[in-house]
């Protein structure tokens, strides 16, 4: 029994998790946090990214689970939730003994739990596909925040890669200081810090204007309904569109 510490990275989880396996360990905690005072005198074990071992495992799981599987964990640890990774381990443990039935297995709380962060990792990626604005820059480069609760720029990248052809553009997730850019050929998510605020062209704020009058006007004040809005529209996503912001 030990703690696990890796660095943060999927690849990480998945390198520290086969190295877990293959000698049979097993962890109390997994972490990518510094340890807590309590924990100073535990025995710990420093997990190192080795992307060879993260892709055997990838494929292990691939071949005696499922590709659902796979799906399901990597999508249940971009919800960065407290204790995924160990629910992932879990998931997996259990994996190994039912094999392909394991997703089958909908009354286990190891596997509800990984399906169900993982549903909704998906389903915010799906929500924000139609929720984000771009804004051209000056620069010729279409810019969009975005403050999400999951980790799924990965997801819009590739949605909008497909969808906007060889334009050049930038998601920006404010809350993770991430950013996917895309050159027109392809994409690369790294760190992303801006040291000024992006200026956007004249066109675009005429653009703006033009989208919040078609909202305002398109509207029939009869059937105004906050609450359905609210619903299919979530409130923590207002930030940064257009039409919920008429002062920008």
């Amino acid at each position: 029994m030990m703690i696990c510490r890796y660095d943060g990275s999927y690849a990480g989880l998945l390198t520290l998790l086969y190295r877990l396996f293959a000698r049979r360990e097993e962890p109390i905690i997994i972490s990518s946090h510094p340890l807590a005072q309590d924990d100073l005198f535990a025995e710990v074990f420093e997990s190192t990214t080795d992307p060879g071992l993260a892709a055997r495992l990838t494929r292990a799981v691939a071949d005696r689970l499922g590709e659902e599987s796979v799906r399901h964990i990597r999508y249940a640890f971009l919800a960065e939730q407290p204790g995924i990774e160990m629910a992932i381990y879990a998931y997996l443990k259990l994996g190994w003994s039912l094999h392909r039935e394991l997703d089958q297995h909908l009354g286990n709380a190891t596997v509800a739990c990984v399906h169900k962060w993982a549903r909704r990792t998906l389903h915010e990626g799906h929500r924000l596909k139609g929720l984000l604005r771009f804004q051209e820059t000056v620069d010729g480069v279409f810019y969009a925040r975005v403050r999400p609760d999951a980790n799924v720029l990965a997801i819009l990248a590739g949605h909008f890669a497909r969808r906007l052809g060889d334009r050049p553009w930038l998601i920006h997730d404010v809350r993770r200081d991430l950013g996917a850019l895309f050159d027109g050929g392809k994409w690369v998510i790294g760190e992303l810090r801006l040291t000024s605020t992006p200026v956007f062209t004249a066109e675009e704020h005429q653009w703006q204007q033009l989208w919040r009058t078609f909202f305002d006007r398109i509207a029939i004040p009869e059937r105004i309904n906050p609450r359905l809005q609210k619903n299919f529209m979530p409130m923590k996503y207002w930030e940064f569109l257009v039409e919920m912001n008429p002062s920008r």
